[in-house]
């Protein structure tokens, strides 16, 4: 059955016509999209066949498509070229399958993927003639990537990176964080258990292009291990980095707590209103469904907190010292080879204290039970010299929420369709009872209390 609706749906995509879908979907299918920028349900089969003319208006060409496949239906990523008039459009749907039939069809908006680029004839003078090819991958943001080979035979993976054409990178203020911190030698100043593949960067005249050793290998070791034995080695490595960069700025150019706090702000959906990125058409929802599930104590010290996060910041900054943040510290940008870590993507690069790298890290982590949360919490004391983690750490844990990080675990756990990667119930639960617990520790930050 997966093969004929994901069949179903192509067809529709290239004609533009919701017909060829109609039988494939349950009695009272739901309807979500974000396509016009902020979450419209629709309920019913002729309901849907009338909203499938604003999302996918018109027939198109195909121009890229994967699947994955999940316990409750599947991922597609789709491009396609709209016709008449040659536009590249690209959404992501998440399909719900009951019973062999589509109960829920979820619908994004994506940042259309570009064609290979001509390089800077530095880089393009280090390669094989005519290695360069483009890479497949699942990211999101404004940059491509390709593979090709150094005039050695290594192969490597360049990425070509357009700070004006990335939401993350306009909303941290990076002009090429990633080419700048190359070029200024502070990756060459890493401590000797973490590294970064990066072994040239040259500035392009949209942006940069990094040039990188291919370490997909070392990535799957942990993508595909245990989360807390990784997370041993992961969290030792960048706590040494923490120790070598405490009380130095090493870079001018690096993300700053505030603009950091800033990235998932409920006003970022107006923001990017324009934008065909996913992320910021669904924060709206997030933050609803923080609101609403929170509780009405921890709610609104939190909103209170978004409308003004000065009192949060000073706390932070009198509470920890400053020092080098990778700024996205997860499993996905990680990988382990020859004993050091190797972390990718630093585009997110900070200065502010150790404490907001581990919470990132720990929510990206562990989305099963206490039990992993736990044993990451006790290996983070324990590689910071057993110290026990005091009020820095709870005012990471209400930074993260007034982020807007733990309303996107509390979103993605109630409104992902079953079988599909979410949060459990247990997560969710668990971040609202430490995030109480840290309210209950730091007190009223607006020194009210």
């Amino acid at each position: 059955m997966t093969d004929v609706i994901v069949a179903a749906l192509r067809g529709a995509l290239a004609t533009g016509s919701f017909a060829r879908l109609r039988s494939f979907y349950a009695p009272e299918p739901v309807l979500e999209s974000y396509v016009t920028g902020h979450r419209e349900t629709t309920v019913g089969v002729d309901a849907i066949e009338r909203s499938w003319a604003r999302i996918a208006p018109g027939p198109g060409v195909e121009t890229y498509f994967s699947v994955d496949v999940h316990p409750g239906g599947y991922d597609i990523d789709v491009q396609r070229t709209v016709r008449p008039t040659g536009r590249p459009e690209r959404y992501l749907h998440r399909i719900g399958v009951v019973d062999g039939r589509v109960s829920r069809h979820i619908v994004y908006p994506s940042l259309p993927r570009e064609p290979v680029r001509l390089l800077p004839e530095p880089v393009a003078k280090s390669l094989v003639a005519g290695s360069v090819g483009d890479l497949a991958h699942r990211g999101f943001s404004g940059a491509t990537l390709m593979r090709a080979r150094l005039a050695s035979g290594e192969p490597v993976v360049i990425k070509h990176i357009r700070p004006g054409r990335d939401w993350l990178a306009r909303a941290s203020g990076d002009e090429g964080r990633e080419g700048w911190l190359f070029v200024e030698g502070v990756y060459d100043r890493l401590p000797a258990q973490i590294t970064t593949p990066v072994i040239d960067a040259v500035a392009s005249d949209d942006g940069w292009v990094i040039v990188m050793r291919d370490v997909s290998g070392a990535l799957d070791t942990v993508r595909h291990g245990d989360p807390v034995a990784c997370g041993s080695v992961l969290l030792a490595a960048v706590a040494e980095m923490h120790r070598a960069f405490r009380d130095t700025r090493p870079s001018a150019v690096l993300c700053s707590p505030a603009d950091r706090l800033r990235l998932f702000s409920p006003l970022r959906p107006l923001i990017e209103r324009r934008g065909r990125d996913m992320l910021p058409k669904t924060l709206n929802t997030a933050w609803e469904s923080f609101a609403d599930g929170a509780g009405d104590a921890v709610a609104d010290a939190v909103l209170r907190l978004v409308a003004d996060p000065a009192p949060l910041l000073s706390a932070l900054a009198a509470e920890a010292p400053a020092t080098l943040l990778h700024g996205d510290y997860r499993p996905d940008n990680l990988g382990v080879e020859g004993g050091r870590v190797v972390a990718l993507d630093w585009g997110l690069a900070c200065h502010g204290p150790a404490e907001l790298d581990f919470v990132w890290f720990l929510s990206n982590t562990a989305w099963a039970g206490d039990e992993a949360r736990a044993a990451l919490e006790a290996e983070w004391e324990r590689v910071n010299g057993g110290h026990r983690a005091g009020l820095a750490l709870d005012l990471a844990v209400i930074f993260h929420a007034v982020m807007g990080e733990v309303a996107f675990v509390m979103s993605e756990a109630r409104h992902q369709p079953d079988g599909f990667p979410k949060p459990s119930a247990a997560t969710v639960r668990w971040w609202l009872r430490r995030l109480e617990q840290a309210f209950e520790r730091v007190g009223d930050l607006r020194g009210e209390g």
